[in-house]
């Protein structure tokens, strides 16, 4: 028969190991989730940028035309300022579309890793299982 330290020892490898993957898997999927929600505000700020930049670029134009005499929102300006309202639209669009992508993708990589790592302390304790079984005898 095995001694009791000897199997006090194994015990207490095992569960250190297996709880120590568990942590490490949820450790995984929380910062996954930190990722993603950062790239989230990313987009977001992003977007508020791109709104900045085109009121910027409206007023400027809205200027420039009423400084040469031309009525700013009719004909051709009214046509060019629509058109850089739906570029930026689809700009903006884009963005939160592969920033969601992204994000979930993020999201599922650390829940993988959290999977894995809970496979992985169920081989340990299986693993610790099987040796305490080595140590011991049968009868």
């Amino acid at each position: 028969m095995a001694d009791p330290i000897s199997i006090s020892l194994l015990a207490g490898s095992t569960l250190l190991s297996a709880g120590s993957q568990i942590q490490a898997g949820r450790t995984a999927a929380k910062e996954a989730e930190l990722s993603a929600q950062t790239a989230e505000l990313g987009a977001t700020q992003r977007e508020a940028d791109r709104k900045e930049r085109l009121a910027a670029a409206l007023a400027t134009a809205n200027a420039q035309a009423g400084a040469s005499g031309i009525a700013a929102f009719e004909g051709s300006p009214l046509t060019i300022l629509q058109q850089s309202i739906e570029a930026e639209e689809t700009a903006t669009e884009r963005d939160a579309f592969n920033t969601r992508i992204a994000a979930l993708t993020t999201r599922a990589r650390g829940q993988t890793q959290r999977r894995f790592s809970q496979v992985g302390a169920a081989t340990s304790l299986l693993k610790g299982g099987s040796q305490f079984a080595q140590l011991v005898p049968e009868e």
